[in-house]
């Protein structure tokens, strides 16, 4: 009897866990990525919380850029808080990529690099197979592949879903990032402000990962943050560049149609609140796993594993959209008790379920600043 056959479209995370995941249960796995190496180019801050991370994967120490333990959030009037962190870590995100896909082929998975995705010529509905055009990039060739299930993890734009017909309406926040040399005193820093968000994050004590987040005028708020956070001669510091769009996330997001499943950025699950979305492809794979492996329902089992703490992020990010730069003054001046600056402390940023509620009535002021933003 022949293995039930998946194609996955991407080899990130999402994808990569995915293919892990579903060639050790037995399911005959192969995955097209676009580019010539996995894990390149690559757009992300790499910052994660060690024991989140391990929930679904243990991290080789190699793949540790640095260790972080404190974060200064500076409000727009250059006030700020510093908070501990819990073993936090910069990851090389490519080779964090490399390192998922190596365990995705030692179970038996089928890597094919260079090999872009062009549409989806059956959805599996009527005869049990789902058909995708694959172009060879080597050879420039275009190939049919059919396979039992396809799952689209190919990011934020994912051609996979718009092929399905269930890309929607999305909404993007245009991410600019830059490695650039600068001294540190190893400290994540956090500029929340109306114009979006900022960072810098140390690789080591010479070099930052500095970027913004935005969804209007992104280019203005890079150059100005920069400039502010990095330099003047900003531009001559600057080792690398890292760019792409942020999905927002949508509860009303399409994530299967017939065989064919989307995880990770490709269904807009990414952190509103911080927009990272690494934990949440790698829970979104063990869905896919699972739904494959047992025929339930997968939407079904993503949002259980995750849904409500995208929504919550979610409707703490469109509270935040409305603070203006003296918002979020006197939200940093609140965070300054010590009270309120130990709950950050300990509340896990991948399960805001489990400190929002309680912060809100711990800080009678977030509620009164909270209502009138969003009434």
């Amino acid at each position: 009897m022949a293995m039930t056959s998946v194609s996955i479209i991407g080899a990130g995370p999402a994808g990569s866990y995915s293919a892990y995941l579903l060639a050790r249960a037995g399911f005959d796995v192969s995955v097209f990525e676009e580019h010539p190496i996995v894990g390149e180019p690559w757009a992300c801050t790499g910052v994660i919380t060690e024991d989140v991370l391990s929930r679904q994967l243990k991290l080789p120490e190699e793949l540790v850029v640095n260790r972080i333990e404190k974060a200064r959030i500076i409000s727009p009037d250059n006030n700020f808080i510093e908070v501990k962190l819990k073993n936090d870590v910069v990851i090389d995100r490519a080779v964090f990529d490399q390192h998922v896909a190596e365990m995705a082929k030692n179970e038996g998975a089928k890597y094919y690099v260079n090999h872009r995705f062009v549409e989806i010529c059956g959805n599996g509905e009527s005869d049990g197979k789902v058909t995708a055009k694959i172009r060879n990039k080597n050879l420039n060739q275009l190939k049919g592949v059919e396979s039992d299930w396809l799952i689209g993890a190919d990011g934020p734009r994912s051609e996979v879903a718009r092929s399905a017909g269930i890309f929607g309406n999305r909404k993007f926040y245009v991410g600019s990032q830059v490695t650039a040399k600068m001294e540190n005193d190893n400290l994540i820093r956090f500029y929340p402000s109306e114009n979006g968000i900022a960072w810098t994050v140390p690789e080591n004590s010479r070099i930052v990962r500095a970027g913004i987040a935005a969804n209007k005028n992104a280019s203005g708020y890079f150059d100005e943050f920069m400039t502010q956070a990095v330099g003047k001669d900003y531009k001559q510091r600057i080792i690398a560049r890292q760019a792409g769009p942020i999905p927002v996330y949508s509860p009303k997001a399409q994530t299967q149609k017939g065989r064919i499943l989307l995880a990770g950025d490709a269904a807009t699950m990414v952190k509103a609140t911080t927009l990272g979305g690494i934990n949440q492809s790698l829970m979104a794979a063990t869905a896919v796993a699972e739904a494959i492996a047992t025929g339930k329902d997968y939407s079904k089992l993503w949002k259980k594993k995750l849904g409500r703490d995208l929504w919550l992020s979610l409707m703490m990010r469109k509270a935040m959209n409305r603070f203006s730069d003296n918002d979020y003054n006197k939200l940093v001046k609140i965070f300054g008790s010590s009270k309120n600056k130990r709950m950050l402390e300990e509340f896990d940023r991948d399960e805001p379920r489990k400190f929002a509620f309680k912060l809100l009535l711990q800080e009678p002021r977030l509620l009164l600043l909270s209502r009138r933003l969003l009434f």
